[in-house]
C-alpha cells in the first residue's frame, strides 16, 4: 500500500463526512436549530463535532495545546455537550467554520508523510499512531452526524445525504 493510496482514502472519507455535515447544517429548519427540549440543541452538537474535528487535525502537541475556540471567550467550553450554552451560533457561522476546517483537512492530508502516519499520535488516548488518531476522529464525526440525521428525520426533514466518498 502506498502513501498516496492512504492519503487519497483519508481525503475521500473526510471529504464525505464534511459533505454530510454541510448538508445537515443546510437542511436544519429554524424550529430544530436551537431546540433545547431534548438535550443540547442541534447547532451545539454540530459545533461540538466540528470543534473536535478541527482540534483532532492538530499535527503536533504544540498545536494541540495552543488550540483555541473559533468563537473566542463567548463560546468558552462550548465544545463540551454537557454545558448549557448562553449563545446560539447561526448556520452561517457554522458553515463558515466548516469551510475553514475543510481547508485545514485538505492541507493536512496533502502534506502527510509516511513517517507522520506511523509516528506516535499527539492524542495519546487515540491509539499508538497518527493514522489511528485520524481514524478515531472520523469515527467521532460520523457518530454525531448519525445523531443529527436522526434528529432531523424525527422532525420530518427528508434527508438524502449519504455521501460514499468525496474529495475535500
Amino acid at each position: 500500500m502506498t502513501l498516496e493510496f492512504i492519503k487519497g482514502a483519508l481525503n475521500e472519507q473526510y471529504g464525505a463526512a464534511i459533505g454530510m455535515m454541510e448538508q445537515n447544517l443546510k437542511s436544519c429548519p429554524k424550529v430544530v436549530w436551537d431546540d433545547r427540549t431534548g438535550g443540547p440543541p442541534f447547532w451545539h452538537v454540530a459545533y461540538h463535532t466540528m470543534w473536535f474535528l478541527d482540534w483532532y487535525l492538530s499535527d503536533s502537541k504544540k498545536t494541540r495545546e495552543s488550540f483555541k475556540s473559533k468563537f473566542g471567550e463567548a463560546s468558552s467550553h462550548l465544545e463540551q455537550l454537557n454545558t448549557t450554552p448562553e449563545i446560539t451560533l447561526t448556520p452561517e457561522q457554522l458553515l463558515e467554520y466548516l469551510s475553514e476546517i475543510k481547508k485545514k483537512a485538505k492541507n493536512r492530508f496533502d502534506n502527510l508523510t509516511m513517517d507522520e502516519l506511523i509516528r506516535p499520535s499527539v492524542f495519546e488516548w487515540h491509539g499508538k499512531s497518527s493514522l489511528s488518531s485520524l481514524l478515531y476522529n472520523l469515527r467521532h464525526i460520523m457518530l454525531h452526524i448519525g445523531a443529527l440525521n436522526l434528529r432531523l428525520r424525527r422532525k420530518g426533514v427528508k434527508l438524502d445525504n449519504w455521501v460514499a466518498h468525496r474529495k475535500i
